[in-house]
Order: structure tokens, then sequence, then C-alpha cells
């Protein structure tokens, strides 16, 4: 009987049930794109299936001990392999080289620039990629540096038609033939470690450039163990680090950019918490509007009031009446919030190069709508409809229930 009467009232209110629906839904839609920016960039989305549970070294940089001099950007393998080679909290390490964009195409003549990346065997393992043809290098590959690789699918299409005609057939990569092994789907570049076009094994035997065997070109990228905090795992790494530069003579290792991906996506510095600011935005983009719109609704309550007092005459309780008052605006809210989501997503995915990506996007930067559509943002939406309803009906429900009988009915 409520929801009959909520829906009448929506019908007999059109002005002020179309305008408290946009203005909800408007709302709704800003404070979900806040929050969608941030879920999309820090959840567990494949194929970065494990980001809140990554360390991340960057490349780090060394120096000389005695006065700072002859800083030089960059990490060997032989300085990162000692200090991720043996931590007891790691449940998996990858290190990876300098992505580099090279020419790369089915002959010398006929290609284009696409970005290369040089990974091992837990790369595969670390990232959910998925291979719709062949398979990743082997270990045996790998140790040999062999002329392999792997690439995405595009490029397998415009090369040779299909990812099956592509595995077994030379691959040109900065003009030099490799055999392609494996062809994965195509990644998008809003997946930044994951994302690549060309995939090829490292060797790593390569000497290192001075600095005591501590100059190079590599990252490395860390999965804790389940019961290991990245707190923890940090300290862990400090720790090695500490070790390593306590061997050394006259050059030191910095990492001064270790972190997780939530830090690495956003805010760096420990004095601001990224999830914090963005739940703090998010609520400035609901309380704002809804102070509005519980003033529209302060306004529609007061030509309810003689309604309201014949019903508490008859016996209606205060708590009845504030239950019916909160019903009949949520519906309205939830209508509100069904259409903010929907224009969020929308919003999300047709601004998606400046949102999330700051307007520097790379190579295959396709995002399917679908990614915005998750159960996860849909109970964010009922939350946030929930919240947006008592912020914006509360106070005026209370003040309407709250006068008494014989002073609404006498008009004072």
């Amino acid at each position: 009987m409520i929801f009959r009467q909520a829906f009448t009232l929506l019908r007999q209110n059109p002005f002020f049930s179309v305008v408290s629906i946009i203005g909800t839904a408007v709302s709704i839609a800003f404070a979900m794109v806040v929050y969608m920016v941030y879920d999309i960039q820090t959840a567990n989305i494949r194929p970065e299936s494990y980001r809140d549970r990554m360390v991340y070294s960057s490349y780090g940089y060394s120096y000389r001990k005695a006065d700072h001099s002859n800083s030089n950007t960059g990490m060997s393998y032989q300085a990162a392999s000692r200090v991720f080679g043996d931590l007891p909290g790691a449940e998996l390490v990858t290190y990876t080289g300098y992505v580099t964009m090279e020419y790369c195409g089915a002959s010398p003549e006929q290609g284009r620039r696409c970005e290369k990346r040089r990974v091992d065997l837990n790369f595969w393992r670390l990232y959910d990629i998925r291979f719709v043809a062949g398979r990743p290098f082997d270990q045996q590959e790998f140790d040999a540096c062999s002329d392999v690789v792997v690439i995405a699918e595009r490029l397998a299409r415009e090369a040779f038609g299909s990812a099956e005609e592509a595995i077994g057939k030379s691959y040109f990569v900065g003009f030099r033939p490799k055999r392609v092994v494996g062809v994965t789907e195509d990644v998008s570049s809003l997946f930044t470690f994951a994302y690549g076009e060309v995939w090829v094994p490292y060797y790593t035997k390569d000497p290192a450039w001075g600095s005591e065997g501590l100059r190079g070109g590599f990252e490395v990228m860390v999965l804790c163990k389940p019961d290991v905090s990245l707190d923890e795992m940090k300290q862990q790494i400090e720790s090695s680090l500490d070790r390593l530069n306590a061997s050394l003579t006259e050059y030191e290792l910095a990492l001064p950019d270790l972190s997780t991906y939530a830090e690495r996506q956003f805010f760096r510095d420990d004095f601001l918490n990224p999830m914090a600011a963005c739940i703090f935005l998010g609520l400035i983009l609901l309380i704002v509007p809804a102070i509005n719109v519980s003033g529209l609704i302060s306004s529609q309550m007061s030509r309810r009031l003689s309604e309201l007092a014949v019903r508490k005459a008859y016996g209606a309780s205060r708590l009845t009446l504030m239950s019916q008052l909160l019903i009949e605006n949520l519906l309205m809210a939830f209508i509100g919030a069904l259409l903010g989501f929907l224009l969020s997503c929308l919003l999300l995915w047709l601004g998606k190069d400046w949102m999330l990506a700051g307007g520097y996007t790379s190579g295959n930067f396709e995002v399917s709508i679908w990614l915005f559509l998750r159960p996860a943002v849909f109970l964010m939406v009922l939350g946030v409809c929930l919240l947006f309803n008592l912020l914006s009906v509360f106070i005026p429900a209370w003040n309407a229930t709250r006068r008494p009988i014989a002073e609404v009915i006498s008009g004072e």
C-alpha cells in the first residue's frame, strides 16, 4: 500500500518528482564517477588480479656514498636479484626490463612501432593474461634468451591474418626475426603493468653498467603471501636493501619509489590516504546536493502537513509517518540512483582517456563499458542511494511529523 501510494504521489506531483529524480541522478553520478575511478584503478581486475597484494620497486638509482655524486637511474638484474631474490614474505617475484618502443612487423618493410616488454616466466604467472594461441616461452628458451616472442592478437591478425596462423612464424622486432611461440588476448593499456604488445625474454647474464654492478634497467614486482601485509613486505625489502648496501664499498642503491599499487597510481605521501581522499570527495559531492534537495522536500512537506495531522489524529504513530515519508522519497532516490549509475558509466566510458589515463593514453586503450557494470559497483549505488535519501529526507520528515495536530489544523 505504501509503495502504491508513493507511485500515486509521483504522478500527482510530476514537476517535483522530475526535479528530485534529476537532482539525485546528477549528484549520484558525480559521486559514483569518483568512486569508480578509484575502484577501477585499484581493484583486483583481470589481468591484474592481485593488485591488493603487490609491491613495486620502480627502477631506483645508485650514487657514490662519499658525496652522493655520480647518481644514475636504473637497477641491474644482479642487484635486483640480491635484494628481492630471497624475501620470506614473497609468494612470487618477477623482474622486468625497460619498456621500449620497437619497430615490429611480419617483415622489415611492413610493420609499426609497438611497445616491447622484456619479461621472465613469473610474469605470466603473476598476470592473468589469456593466450588465444600458443604458449609463453618456456624455461629453456628463457635461459638461452632465445629469439622467441609473444605478441598480442591484434598484431597477429595484422601480420598473419589470425592468431593460429602466427604460431611458428617469423616476426621482426627491432628488425630482428623472432619465432612466435604465443599469441595473447589484447590487453588494454589501462592495466599499466600487464599491458604490452610484444613480450620477449631478457638475458640475465648481461654485464652491469658500473657503480659496483648496480646500474641497469630492471624493476621488480613482488606478490606478497596472503598472510603478509604490504607494510611488512616493504620492511623486508628495505632490510634486504640495507644488507646489499652494507656489502658495497663505494656505491649505494636507493629505492625511493617502493610502493603499493594504490600508492603507485595515486598518492605516494603518507599524509594522504587515496581511499580516504576519494571517500571525502564523494561525500562532498553528495552532501551539498542533498542539502538543496532537502530544501525542495521541505517545501513539498509543508503542503502535506494537514494530511499528516489528520493521520496522526486517527492514531498513526510518528514512526509510521516517518517510515512512509522515507519510503516515498527512497523510491525517487532509487530511480535517481539507477539513472545516476547509468549516467556515471556513460560519463566514465566517454571520458575514459582523461579520467582513467590523465590524457596520456598509449597503445591499445580500449575499455569495455562492461568493466563499469560490476556487482560491487551496483551494491555501492544502493548504499549511496540510502545515504542520499537519509541526508535529504530525514530532517524535513522529522520536522513535519513533530508539529502538534491542533497547530497544523488551525493553520498556525
